[in-house]
């Protein structure tokens, strides 16, 4: 297939790890007006003013909300569309605003926004046991769910190394796969979840379950400064998602992820998108014309 934004080399990252950063998916200054807007909501909602850090009381705040406002209308551009379709197929996610064609209410909101203002900077900076996931609360979950398509990590404000940018486990996406398919049925998220994590050595060491304590420094070392190679051969590590507002980190559906701790003294802000399927994803191993990178990365996975 034709790419418009990405490349070949950003192709093979996204099906290899599971996710790809898209730098300028929409403008800086647009991104930054979006940030005004959400600063408003923050004094609107819980008196947090921008000017006064004496307000900021909470270390994390969730504004439970998505918004279609003129703030945001800028940010649905044609790099940040063509991005998407570059992975997931021209045409096949609800995602692309054309006028007279599409109707406003069906693209994806933005939202919810975990506003992180200062989460775990108490403590030294370290990977942590809890949080980590995989996205979709709302469907129940089968490998070939087209109810997610991209989980589109989108950045209002600068997020640097340790500034609570999303952690990321690097070739998730590919046991995560495997896991699904083995329920036609289906399987519930928060179910999925705890049997995976449980079932699988690395998950199950990263989330404190099992293995010996370690403190922040080791498992920084363990987690992060070396991979992890699993009994099916997938390279497994946890990487900080980073950027620049305007910026879009571009995840496989599947790639298990958790916030980290923010020790920037900057306030974080971003939000989680989805890129939802018109179709399930072709998984058969038939005739391959027309297979998307999304739908190569889940074969690989089931088929290598």
């Amino acid at each position: 297939m034709d790419l418009r934004v990405l490349t070949s080399e950003q192709i093979e990252q996204f099906t290899d790890q599971g996710y790809v950063r898209i730098q300028g998916a929409f403008p800086r200054e647009l991104a930054l007006e979006a940030q005004s807007f959400l600063w408003n909501k923050l004094e609107e909602k819980e008196g947090i003013l921008r000017g006064d850090p004496s307000t900021w009381r909470e270390p994390m705040v969730n504004l439970r909300e998505n918004y279609r406002h003129a703030s945001f209308d800028g940010c649905n551009t044609e790099r940040f569309a063509d991005a998407v379709e570059d992975l997931t197929g021209e045409g096949r996610t609800v995602h692309r605003f054309v006028a007279g064609e599409t109707d406003p209410g069906l693209l994806p909101g933005w939202g919810w926004w975990p506003v992180n203002f200062a989460m775990g900077s108490e403590a030294p900076w370290t990977v942590p046991t809890s949080g980590w996931h995989w996205d979709g609360i709302h469907f129940r979950h089968y490998v070939d769910a087209p109810d997610q398509g991209l989980l589109c990590l989108c950045l209002f404000s600068d997020v640097g190394p340790r500034g609570g940018g999303t952690l990321v486990v690097e070739g998730s996406h590919r046991p995560v796969a495997r896991f699904l398919a083995r329920y036609p049925e289906g399987v519930e998220l928060g179910d999925g979840i705890r049997e995976f994590f449980a079932g699988h050595r690395y998950f199950s060491e990263l989330a404190g379950r099992t293995g010996g304590p370690l403190d922040a420094q080791e498992r920084i070392a363990a987690f992060m400064d070396r991979s992890y190679t699993d009994e099916d051969g997938t390279k497994l590590r946890v990487a900080e998602a980073t950027g620049e507002a305007g910026d879009v980190i571009l995840c496989h559906p599947f790639l298990v992820h958790a916030a980290s701790p923010n020790h920037s003294g900057k306030v974080r802000f971003m939000c989680n998108r989805t890129s939802p399927l018109k179709q399930k994803p072709r998984l058969d191993l038939g005739p391959r014309d027309g297979e998307t990178p999304l739908e190569r990365s889940i074969r690989v996975s089931l088929h290598a």
